[in-house]
């Protein structure tokens, strides 16, 4: 199997150089070969999305480190839920992206608007819980329970009250792509609010 943590290193700055997320926070995660690569702890204040392959986790299936930082990012909980939850799912991404966040503040679900969103359905948002929690883990596992099919045959975005969005891919660039075109059907929706109804008619 080949070992991911230079695509992670790669997929971390394009999200943050195409501002979806920011410094306060954000990771993702791959599962590949039956171990779980994590990236680091304050990835976003810390290092700004530049993070480099030796500082990305490994862990095994019984989730213990078997290389690299030993010190997890706060929201791991969430990635392993998932992982022992979804053997389909193979990437995880916390993000928060400008125009998304403004539903996960809302706490309103999102419709597809764009051809090329319509595949993934209504991105639904968790009841508001402590972020970093197992809570919070359980309520995304909940959610993508009963959105399983839809995972199953695309991927999965949740929103994260006050906090973000997570999206549940079946690899790294599933995730990524999911992540991009529901960053764009959210600023689609907003800044169509701009324009009168002749204009959205």
């Amino acid at each position: 199997m080949p070992d991911p943590r230079q695509h992670m290193v790669e997929i971390a700055a394009l999200i943050y150089s195409r501002f979806l997320s920011d410094s306060a926070g954000g990771n993702i995660s791959v599962r590949e070969g039956g171990l779980i690569y994590v990236s680091p702890r304050f990835m976003g204040s810390k290092y700004h999305y530049r993070i480099k392959p030796e500082q990305i986790s490994v862990l095994d299936a019984q989730h213990h480190v078997i290389e690299g930082p030993s010190e997890l990012s706060r929201e791991i909980r969430l990635h392993l839920a998932v992982y022992d939850h979804f053997p389909e799912v193979g990437a995880v991404i916390h993000a928060h992206p400008r125009w998304l966040m403004v539903f996960a503040v809302a706490g309103r679900t999102m419709k597809p608007v764009l051809e090329y969103t319509a595949k993934f359905g209504e991105v639904e948002c968790i009841p508001e819980t402590q972020m970093h929690s197992q809570e919070l883990a359980d309520r995304v596992v909940e959610l993508a329970m009963r959105r399983r099919e839809q995972l199953q045959r695309t991927a999965l975005g949740i929103l994260l009250p006050k906090h973000g969005v997570a999206i549940l891919g079946r690899d790294l660039d599933n995730a990524y792509d999911t992540l991009e075109r529901l960053e764009n059907n959210a600023r689609c929706i907003l800044l169509s609010r701009l324009l009168g109804p002749e204009e959205c008619a």
